[in-house]
């Protein structure tokens, strides 16, 4: 193998191992279903920071009014405990992609390096280390992927507990005023905004679960 073949397939797989990988190691904001369901993020994307949404009127149908409904995206810009998760996930994000360039500089230097010994090593001492150096790339490549799927499955483990606190605020504020049935916006062709619960159930959504935390 040539050293310009060589210096090639080095850089290419230092590439795939570690760039490739961090542009894509950030969590999505957990697609909030009916309040029943709890669905983990399929596919990691950057987590882009949202704007405070207004606060929803806390003021309630009658009660005993048959059908109310919600908007569960106010409801999650509100969540104060959604908000601390998105922090943290945007923080860990970024302390993700800064190793895994810091890895493709390191592997890029070494990859310079062992090009430069080329004409110095004998045939067999020269392959050695071309394996030391792809045996390198891959362990860069398996740590971001294993440190990327943990942090996915930390995000939907903690957004997963805002969902089982937002389950219970609709539910309490279901009895407490007899609704008889409780459905999101996104369901509804055309309402009263009377009908609407959002503000109360954020509000009682950050009564009970105020803070929420990844783990590392």
């Amino acid at each position: 193998m040539s050293p310009k073949s060589f210096r090639a397939r080095a850089a290419r797989l230092a590439a795939f191992a570690v760039v490739a990988l961090a542009f894509g190691a950030a969590p999505v904001l957990a697609q909030q279903q009916q309040p029943q369901q709890r669905q983990a993020p399929a596919q990691p994307r950057p987590a882009q920071p949202a704007a405070p949404a207004p606060a929803a009127s806390t003021e309630l149908p009658p009660r005993g009014t048959a059908v109310v409904f919600l908007d569960i995206d106010v409801i999650m810009r509100q969540s104060t405990a959604m908000q601390n998760i998105n922090t943290q996930a945007e923080r860990q994000r970024t302390t993700l992609q800064n190793d895994a360039q810091r890895q493709e500089n390191e592997l890029r230097r070494a990859d310079e390096e062992l090009a430069g010994q080329r004409n110095t090593l004998s045939q067999d001492a020269f392959n050695q280390r071309r394996r030391q150096f792809e045996d390198r790339v891959a362990n860069a490549q398996q740590q971001i992927q294993n440190r990327r799927r943990n942090l996915e499955q930390s995000y939907a483990d903690a957004a997963g507990r805002v969902q089982q606190a937002l389950t219970a605020a609709v539910e309490e504020v279901m009895n407490e005023h007899e609704y008889q049935f409780v459905l999101p916006n996104s369901v509804i062709f055309m309402a009263r905004s009377s009908l609407d619960i959002s503000g109360e159930v954020a509000r009682r959504l950050n009564r009970r679960l105020p803070t929420a935390s990844m783990s590392n």
